[in-house]
């Protein structure tokens, strides 16, 4: 098994603990953090649209969120395979984890370990001085990322509302 498939299967183990099990994928990716028919054309177009989305909505400065992402990217592409990526990173001054998410009009290729191209990006950034709770939400958005037929159903939404309730759907399946 390569690195990230180790990696992912890793993640996708490890248990919750009470603070996080409570924790929704619909608290995590709330409506105004949810973008659907996102028009990008390339992995960096797609970072910059999605950290300056976080400025825009007060969760961080953008241009510290864009570098952090970046940065993380430069060490190896979060592109989980199946179409899916989930570029993250911590952020100084952030309280707690947050999410955004995009499902782009057309994929585009972001390094993906199998190389398919990305048509669905779950962005989370979390606090900097976190411990390992960051890495219990990852690994529940990782779980949730490997649920083919929730990733399915997001490339075929058009809507934000639709995009809430398949999240609302596998927090109920979880």
């Amino acid at each position: 098994m390569d690195f990230v498939g180790t990696l992912c299967s890793t993640l996708v183990s490890f248990e919750l603990s009470d603070p996080l099990a409570s924790m929704n994928l619909v608290d995590l990716f709330p409506s105004e953090r949810v973008f659907v028919n996102v028009d990008v054309s390339s992995r960096k177009e797609l970072l910059g649209f999605l950290s300056e989305r976080a400025g825009e909505l007060g969760l961080v400065n953008g241009q510290l969120c864009s570098r952090a992402v970046a940065a993380r990217e430069e060490l190896g592409s979060t592109g989980l395979g199946h179409g899916v990526a989930i570029p993250h990173a911590r952020i100084e001054n952030l309280e707690k984890a947050v999410g955004l998410l995009a499902v782009l009009s057309s994929s585009i290729d972001f390094e993906a370990v199998d190389q398919e191209r990305v048509d669905i990006v779950l962005m989370l950034l979390m606090p900097a001085q976190s411990g390992s709770d960051p890495l219990k939400v990852l690994s529940a958005i990782a779980k949730f990322a490997r649920q083919d037929h929730a990733m399915n159903a997001l490339r075929r939404t058009e809507t934000v509302d639709g995009v809430i309730e398949i999240l609302r759907q596998a927090d109920e399946d979880s």
